[in-house]
Order: C-alpha cells, then sequence, then structure tokens
C-alpha cells in the first residue's frame, strides 16, 4: 500500500479481460461478491464513484484473489490475465492520460502476495461466530449506521473484530433530535437479552497523548512510540478496574486514533509464529511489546515470507510490516509451492516465460498503428522480429520525470518490456554491422601514391576523407623565413 495514501482513501480495482468474447481491454471492478464473482464497468471518470472500495470488503476480496489463484492464467476459465489496484486519486489521474500502460505497471499486483498480506488480519477465530441475525436495528437506526454499509464488515465482525474500515454514521445527539454526521468503525457487542449491539468507535483527528489513560500518564518514550509506530513498545500498568492495576499492551487504532489497551493475560504466548520459531530473546521482546523480525514463516497459502511483527492492542493480533524487506528472499521455493498447487489442481503451469504485451500506447504516447501492427505481428510470429523498426515518438512522460522527452522506441522480446533509445537502435546496429564486414586493408590494395617518410596520420586522414579529393595547393617557398 502507497504510505502517501491516506489510510481511508478509497482504493480500487482494475482488470484486463481476456476470455472468449474480450476484448483484452482493461475493465474497472465494480463488484465482488462472497464466492469471488466480479462484476466490471469501464474505467472513466463517470464511473470511479461507483466502484469496489477493496480498503472496506476484505472478505470478498479473498474470496476473489483465492479463485483467481486456483483458476490461474488459464483465460477460458477466469477470463482475467492481469490485476491492479490503486488508490482513487491515482485511478482519475490514470484516466486522464488515458491508461498508460507503462504507468499503470507501477500498480500491478501479485494475488499469491495479496492473500498473503490478509492472512495476518485474519485471527483464527477462538469461538463460534455471533448470530448477525440478532442485531438490534432499532438501536443501530438511532445511531444513524445504516444495513448497506456493514455487510462488507460482518463477518470479521461476527468474530469479535472491528469492521476493517471507516463507515459512515449519523448519530442523533438527542432521542429524536438533531444528527451531526461523523465517521468510525463499529463492532459487535453481545448484551444481556441475547441481541447484539453495534458499537461506535468515532473518528478523532488527533490522539491525546498528553490525557490521563485509565488514570495513567504515558511516559515520554511510550508517547514517541505511538506517535512513530503506532504501538507503546512496552508493556504499561493501567488501572482498567478502580483500585487494580492490570499489565496491558497499549496502541492506537490507524483508522479511528482512538487509544486502546489489551491485558497482557488476554494474549495467548507461543514459542512459534506461523511455523517460524522464535528464540527465548526474541520471545521476551516480542511479548514485551517490541518490534522484532519473524524470519520464514508460512502463510497460509504455504508460501515463505519475512515480516516485522509486533503486538497491536487495537486489533487484538499481531500486526505484519513488510516495509524495506527483500521480497524476492523465497521466489524460487515460493515458485515451486504454487507450481505443485497448480499441478495437483490438474491445471500445470505453462513453459516458457511469460507472453509479452504490446501497448497501444507507450509512456502517454500513441503507438502508430502501423508500428503497431509490426511489433504485434512479430510477438506472434517470432522468424518475423528481425525486420522489426524503431519509431520515434514525442513527447514521451517517463515515470518519475516531470519533463517530457522525444525517444526512439522498440520492443525487446527477449527481455519481455518496451525500450527507449536517444538514437535509433536500427542505424546504430546497422552501422555497426557494416563495419564489422569491411574488408581489411593490406599491402597490396593500399594507395601506391604515399610519399616516402610522410607520416602515418597524414595518410589515415585521406583514408576518412573519401567524399572529394583535396584541390592542388601552389607551392611555396622552401627559403630560410619562408612561411
Amino acid at each position: 500500500m502507497d504510505e502517501k495514501v491516506k489510510n481511508d482513501e478509497k482504493k480500487v480495482m482494475l482488470v484486463r479481460q481476456t476470455g472468449e468474447g474480450q476484448d483484452g481491454r482493461l475493465k474497472a471492478v465494480g463488484s465482488i461478491d462472497e464466492d469471488g464473482n466480479i462484476e466490471t464497468l469501464d474505467p472513466t471518470a463517470a464511473n470511479v464513484a461507483k466502484l469496489f472500495d477493496v480498503n472496506t470488503n476484505q472478505p470478498a476480496l479473498e474470496a476473489f484473489f483465492t479463485k483467481f489463484m486456483e483458476q490461474s492464467q488459464d483465460p477460458v476459465k477466469t477470463g482475467i490475465s492481469e490485476i491492479f489496484i490503486m488508490a482513487e486519486s491515482v485511478l482519475n489521474k490514470l484516466i486522464r492520460i488515458d491508461l498508460d500502460p507503462q504507468l499503470l505497471e507501477n500498480y500491478r499486483v501479485d494475488p499469491a502476495e495479496e492473500l498473503a498480506k490478509m492472512e495476518p488480519q485474519i485471527a483464527v477465530p477462538r469461538f463460534e461466530p455471533m448470530d448477525i441475525s440478532r442485531i438490534d436495528t432499532a438501536d443501530m437506526e438511532r445511531m444513524g449506521i445504516r444495513m448497506g454499509d456493514l455487510e462488507p464488515h460482518l463477518k470479521a465482525m461476527s468474530y469479535g473484530h472491528k469492521s476493517h474500515g471507516l463507515i459512515e454514521m449519523r448519530p442523533e445527539m438527542e432521542p429524536g433530535g438533531m444528527r451531526v454526521t461523523t465517521k468510525g468503525r463499529v463492532s459487535l457487542e453481545e448484551q444481556a437479552d441475547g441481541s447484539l449491539k453495534v458499537v461506535p468507535h468515532y473518528y478523532r483527528e488527533k490522539c491525546d497523548l498528553d490525557a490521563p489513560f485509565h488514570n495513567v500518564l504515558l511516559d515520554d518514550e511510550a508517547k514517541r512510540n505511538i506517535v512513530e509506530t503506532r504501538h507503546a513498545g512496552k508493556v504499561i500498568d493501567l488501572e482498567l478496574e478502580p483500585g487494580r492495576m492490570t499489565p496491558c499492551y497499549v496502541s492506537r487504532d490507524k483508522w479511528t486514533n482512538e487509544l486502546v489497551a489489551m491485558p497482557v493475560s488476554e494474549f495467548d504466548k507461543r514459542a512459534s509464529i506461523k511455523n517460524a520459531d522464535l528464540s527465548e530473546g526474541e520471545q521476551l521482546d516480542f511479548y514485551s511489546g517490541r518490534k522484532i523480525l519473524l524470519k520464514g514463516y508460512t502463510t497460509r497459502s504455504g508460501y515463505k515470507r519475512d515480516a516485522y511483527i509486533q503486538i497491536d492492542a487495537s486489533e487484538s493480533n499481531i500486526e505484519f510490516d513488510h516495509s524495506g524487506l527483500d521480497k524476492r528472499r523465497y521466489q524460487e521455493h515460493n515458485r515451486e509451492v504454487y507450481a505443485a498447487k497448480r499441478f495437483e489442481q490438474g491445471n500445470p503451469l505453462p513453459e516458457g516465460p511469460r507472453a509479452m504485451f504490446i501497448p497501444k500506447r507507450v509512456f502517454g504516447v500513441e503507438l502508430p498503428q502501423e508500428a503497431y501492427n509490426q511489433w504485434l505481428d512479430a510477438l506472434n510470429f517470432p522468424e518475423k522480429r528481425k525486420d522489426v523498426k524503431a519509431t520515434y515518438l514525442q513527447g514521451l512522460q517517463f515515470p518519475g520525470s516531470p519533463e517530457r522527452a522525444d525517444r526512439w522506441v522498440k520492443p525487446d522480446y527477449e527481455a519481455g518490456k518496451i525500450k527507449s533509445y536517444r538514437w535509433n537502435p536500427d542505424y546504430s546496429r546497422k552501422q555497426s554491422s557494416s563495419q564489422s564486414q569491411a574488408p581489411a586493408r593490406t599491402p597490396s590494395n593500399e594507395p601506391s601514391k604515399q610519399t616516402e617518410g610522410q607520416p602515418q596520420k597524414r595518410q589515415s586522414e585521406r583514408e576518412v576523407r573519401q567524399v572529394a579529393p583535396p584541390k592542388p595547393q601552389p607551392k611555396k617557398s622552401k627559403s630560410v623565413g619562408g612561411l
């Protein structure tokens, strides 16, 4: 996830549909059902508001990625070859430059990696899910919460978790009185009569770390850690009950900025996490609230990864942070796992490298139809690649560069990408080829009119100047002092 994007900013998904009857164009995902089936719309500015919000519907998103992995790269079954996820604001910018393929490539996602990211957030349930049909809808109405906004989060909430993201609320200031619009997370709480109450956790602009928290003032170290990492980084004794101090983990909710405490006794201690063993020192640091590096843990799908982990009191779970770590460390192992899964499903991975894609726009500039047809033809018929020509495009917008540039562009079929050049690569190649084929000079074919004792440099200069012989010059006097 892009760190510059706000946590509650809407994120959307684009897919390339390549199934039967599809034209290979990009489509935006409008909705995903609980089985992972999608409905798509054209990626236009008018449709952006109607698109599926990746941030707020993790169960459906997980179902989609799981289904994609099961039927991966089989257009007959999935009809999808590529997936891209980005912030809504980024999509609006991409739409204005016709979804430039080179820039779009920065937002391609790997379904296997996305599933691995989700798994740490999905805790193993410790009890039977609550019956959501027992939700007190009348009380929910008084708080101005719509059931439609809750539906994407109900599965997680039924297991005791908060909604995965912010929802809009319009609570009554007093019974039957004025309402105020706000936002926050919600959770379910079982009441004495068996009904379920929707509990709001309101959003606040920032967390007040100087105010007493459960009758305890936080020290400077804890406040600094909460600002920088969201977690206190140590166990703090808090007065959860009058007159009784309880050791707790403390974290700031990343969605609402609410400060949350979780008693240490409520977090199960173990010597290994996701099949990765913890040394005694790592256990001591981790269960004291500090961040540690978990090496070679195994995801639910069988893939290996590294992550920084820390106890997150606001989620009653473990936070996994993959930033700054080598994502390719277990690449070979994970490829073998993925290939084995595909083989077991009777759908083995195709041999050879992944097929190259020829875009109609290169770095924001439309490719001439003649060049596009030639490049695409050579992609399908390798014997024609030797005849492929570079084309000159003006006003190319390269990623990370504010200035536009003019360049020669040409596909590199072996590397599987479009390359840009300052000079025509065809001319450079032809020139180097002609130089390598030029006959070597020997004494038998050297010019015979070489003045005895004339420097070799003058002779070489005459060999280079082949356009026209030099004009005869009048002889000058060789007397002493003559010029």
